[in-house]
Parts: structure tokens; C-alpha cells; sequence
């Protein structure tokens, strides 16, 4: 039986034979679409290598694996479940109807692995239905509202007139902004909270190491601008400022009213739109000087907005970093 799979599959590096895994469980009703989806994923991820002249043979297990595994490992000495981590990462995202540009944007890949998996979704969006298990389909479509999709609408309008520096994000997906090691925290209530948040912010950005004084200036800017905000628009709210591998994220959030969805045009477009209602003058100055700008926005329930810096080896730079 290895033989036959050999010849078919090849063995890891297009080596002598080894140790295979088990063999994908036989396909019944309740697991068939368990099974699509690995196999969509296993797909995906033999498209990877071959975009990456991988051998033969190890792209063809690939598919193998895929079916073979219940989950891929986040595991960069390993081509195999690497190629098979970012294949289900970027099915994820489209069932998810995430902005899938920006999600690999954000993941940092090596240049070679950015433009490939760019390029495998440029080969699946515009049938993408025709891949998708009918039940996910299903699924996604029940989840839709007439609201949610006006919602997309104004999310991409926005995103590609401010040439992807802002992007609306859901409540839910706010969190994940947050994951790091924390820098430091902040509570904002009264004016004199604003100086001591900024002096905060810039001794930890000092602590960090790697950041000129010029950026640190830059940075403290648009950070002041941000908690400054955050009395224009409500009673409290509070700074973070999170390190990751490749970003710092200075989240801020407010306990206020919220924006309503048909005036986010006016109110993150239109510079000094209501200096009340909008972010002003101020939040074309944080596009300018950050790598993307991030709103997550209930009426009701408040806001949440997210100033992303690129962190390069060396130091961090505000900017694009494409």
C-alpha cells in the first residue's frame, strides 16, 4: 500500500519512503463535508508549492496530508504544515468574508508566500462558490442581512478611497489587536489624564527600544490625537498599546454613542466634517502617519479605534508596508 501512495503522493522531499500518517477515515454522509474541506485546503496548499517550485512529489502529499489531519500547525521549519497552516487560514478567510488582502498583508510573510497566496485568491474569488461545501454555503448566506452587506459596502468604499489606510472592523474582531505583550494601559476620564497617557505611551515606546526619537515624536501625535477623541466623543475610555513580532497596535476605546453607518462616510472622509461628530483634521493626520487606521463602531455601545505601526527590523516605521 505505501508503494501505491508513493507513487502517487511521493514521501516528504521526494525522498526514500517514510513513516507515513494514517490513512483519511472512508467518507460517509456525516463526515462527507469534513472531507470537502480538506480537500479544498489540500488544493490550495499544492497550488502553494507548486508556486513555490516545490518538488513534485512533495506537493502531491500535500493533498495527503490534508486529508489526513484534523488541524496544521503553525510550524515555519516545516513546508508541509506551513503550506497547509496558510492554505486553511486563507479558506477561513473567505468563509468569513474577511478582507483577505489585508489579512495577509498583516501576517508578514515572506515576499515569495505574500504574492502566492495573493495570486491562489486571485483564482478563487470569483468562483468561490464553486468550491465551497453547499452546507458552508448555506451557513454564510443565512448569516447575511440586508444590513451586514450595506455594512461591507461601506467597508470596502472606505477602505479603497482612503487607499486601504482604513479599514472597518467588526467588534469581534477587535481582540485580536490586543494579543501581545502589553506595553501599557491607560484609563481616560478628565483633561489630565491626556498628558499622563501621552507620557506613558512615550516612555514605553523609550523602554521598547529601536524607535527614533523622530518616529517616537510622530507616533505620540497621532496618539494624543486618538485619546484626545476620546472626550469629544465620550465620558471615559481607555488606551492600550500592544507589541507584536511585526506591529505595535495602540488600541482606544470610549464607552459613547457610537457612529451611525450612513454618516462614516462624512465622519472619517471629510476632514473637519463636525468637530463634535467626526474625527476631523485629526484622523487624516493618523492615516498620514500610521501604517492603517482600524474603527470598530456600534451605535450605543461606542467605538474602538486601532492606529497600526509597522515594526522593521532595526526600529519601527509609520507608513506603508507593502
Amino acid at each position: 500500500m505505501k508503494s501505491v501512495i508513493n507513487k502517487l503522493f511521493g514521501s516528504p522531499g521526494g525522498g526514500s519512503a517514510q513513516a507515513q500518517p494514517n490513512l483519511p477515515s472512508p467518507v460517509t454522509t456525516q463526515n462527507m463535508h469534513d472531507h470537502q474541506m480538506r480537500s479544498l485546503i489540500g488544493w490550495i496548499a499544492n497550488r502553494l508549492g507548486q508556486k513555490l517550485q516545490m518538488d513534485t512529489n512533495q506537493t502531491g502529499y500535500l493533498i495527503y496530508l490534508s486529508l489526513s489531519q484534523d488541524s496544521y500547525t503553525q510550524d515555519q521549519t516545516d513546508d508541509n504544515q506551513y503550506l497547509l497552516y496558510l492554505a486553511s487560514c486563507l479558506v477561513g478567510w473567505i468563509l468569513q468574508e474577511e478582507d483577505v488582502y489585508f489579512k495577509i498583508k498583516e501576517m508578514s510573510l515572506q515576499e515569495k508566500k505574500h504574492k502566492c497566496l495573493l495570486e491562489i485568491y486571485e483564482e478563487l474569488k470569483h468562483d468561490v462558490n464553486h468550491y465551497l461545501p453547499r452546507e458552508e454555503k448555506i451557513q454564510r448566506n443565512a448569516s447575511h442581512t440586508e444590513e451586514d452587506e450595506i455594512w461591507q459596502v461601506y467597508r470596502d468604499v472606505i477602505y479603497a478611497a482612503t487607499q486601504r489606510k482604513f479599514l472597518l472592523i467588526r467588534k469581534n474582531e477587535v481582540d485580536h489587536y490586543k494579543e501581545g505583550p502589553v506595553l501599557c494601559s491607560a484609563y481616560i476620564a478628565e483633561r489630565p489624564d491626556i498628558p499622563k497617557a501621552r507620557d506613558l505611551a512615550k516612555q514605553s515606546l523609550n523602554e521598547l527600544g529601536g524607535i527614533s526619537p523622530a518616529d517616537i515624536m510622530s507616533h505620540l501625535l497621532v496618539i494624543s490625537e486618538a485619546i484626545t477623541n476620546i472626550l469629544k466623543h465620550a465620558s471615559q475610555g481607555n488606551m492600550k498599546i500592544v507589541a507584536t513580532d511585526s506591529k505595535i497596535h495602540v488600541v482606544v476605546e470610549d464607552n459613547g454613542p457610537g457612529f451611525s453607518l450612513k454618516l462614516l462616510p462624512n465622519t472619517t472622509l471629510m476632514a473637519g466634517y463636525s468637530t463634535k461628530k467626526s474625527l476631523g483634521q485629526g484622523f487624516t493626520l493618523m492615516m498620514k502617519m500610521t501604517e492603517c487606521v482600524l474603527l470598530s463602531t456600534v451605535p450605543g455601545e461606542g467605538s474602538t479605534l486601532i492606529l497600526v505601526f509597522n515594526r522593521k527590523a532595526g526600529g519601527i516605521s509609520a507608513g506603508n508596508a507593502d
